[in-house]
């Protein structure tokens, strides 16, 4: 009953047919008069001429078509590329019949064509998605690579920005000192044998005194060179409070003294702490320096500390001039400091405060200034149990 002639059963159902021929879409029909004019095309045939009908048959061609033996009503089977030159061209299974000089051509894609095309189709899906993956790869690496070069540029900029602030204080703050010493050995040398020994013990005290300060500033600015490059290391040890104070007040007592400044020392119990010594002296020496170059002549620095659950807090509070808010936002602040003379003309770097910061920190702790215009100023540094 399956193999039943077909044309027996077309009459009756002469409309479906015509009705699947019209609106199939993978069912492609066209029919050419010998002339090859379109006398009909379904709608999915149609989506497939370019221009002319005729001449969107570009292999076979309509003319090859034609011209093939039409002794029986097959006249080719096979695939049938359609399309133009200037455009993506389609491949169709299709049988071309020649009768009464016209040609019917019926094409489709096959079931082994689709698990192909399906095939080929999985296969560049995979290649895309992996393309894509890898374009996002290379795009967070261009991102990442971009951003530690912006990094890198800032780091630059702010080492720049550094070098030109050691060139400035190596010709500048540091001329001043060597002018000093030039000058008060010159004079020293020349009346040598006119001073009497207490002139001549005044002066060895000047030499000595500009000596001590330029070797802590060239000492500072080795130190700070160090901690900025990474070549300082911490040795921490535990060690009295008191001791290291005295040993760094009795360094800088003269200085104190030709101001008559009193340096007083304050602790409720034994301080012990956990630090590296050449750090805690170098920061106690800046702090107590920095309060006598801005406390005016007769005045007083106190030095304290208070003991808390997981930190040691130690203060340097002086009687001095203080300091603005705005100045306080630029203590810390490398590309904003300016050297502001002392009360008693005394000049400074910045650097003092700048290795201060870093070495509490580097031991860590934090470090901060509460202060009042004409009210003082109180330095306080922690360091942790």
């Amino acid at each position: 009953m399956a193999n039943q002639d077909i044309s027996s059963i077309l009459p009756e159902w002469t409309e479906e047919f015509s009705h699947a021929l019209m609106h199939n879409s993978s069912l492609c029909i066209a029919l050419f008069s010998g002339d090859k004019k379109l006398l009909f095309a379904n709608g999915s045939m149609a989506e497939l001429f370019k221009g002319e009908p005729a001449e969107s048959f570009l292999n076979p061609t309509i003319d090859e078509i034609l011209s093939f033996d039409h002794s029986k009503s097959l006249v080719f089977e096979g695939f049938l590329t359609m399309g133009s030159i200037s455009s993506v061209n389609t491949s169709l299974w299709a049988q071309v019949y020649r009768k009464e000089n016209k040609i019917l051509v019926v094409g489709g894609v096959n079931a082994a064509q689709l698990i192909q095309q399906n095939d080929t189709m999985h296969h560049l899906n995979r290649e895309i998605n992996n393309l894509q993956r890898e374009l996002i790869r290379e795009k967070s690496t261009l991102e990442n690579t971009l951003k530690k070069l912006n990094e890198l540029n800032k780091e630059l900029k702010s080492l720049n920005t550094d070098k030109d602030r050691f060139l400035r204080i190596l010709a500048h703050d540091l001329k001043n000192p060597f002018n000093t010493l030039m000058g008060f050995s010159d004079l020293l040398l020349k009346n040598v044998h006119k001073y009497d020994r207490e002139k001549i013990k005044k002066q060895v005290k000047s030499i000595s005194e500009t000596t001590k300060k330029t070797f802590y500033l060239l000492e500072d600015l080795l130190l700070w060179s160090n901690a900025q490059s990474g070549k300082l290391s911490i040795n921490k040890k535990k060690a009295v409070f008191e001791d290291i104070c005295m040993y760094i007040i009795s360094g800088i007592e003269n200085q104190a003294n030709s101001k008559e400044i009193s340096i007083n020392f304050f602790e409720a119990e034994k301080t012990i702490l956990n630090v590296d010594l050449n750090m805690i002296k170098t920061i106690l020496r800046n702090l107590i320096s920095n309060a006598i170059k801005f406390t005016e002549k007769n005045g007083q620095i106190n030095i304290f500390t208070e003991k808390g659950a997981e930190f040691i807090t130690i203060t340097v509070s002086d009687s001095g001039i203080g300091i603005s808010k705005e100045n306080i936002a630029k203590l810390w602040d490398f590309s904003t400091q300016v050297s502001t003379a002392g009360t008693a003309g005394e000049r400074g770097t910045g650097f003092g405060l700048l290795l201060c910061k870093e070495f509490v920190e580097k031991m860590g702790g934090k470090i901060w200034v509460e202060s009042e215009v004409g009210k003082g100023s109180d330095f306080k540094f922690t360091i942790p149990i």
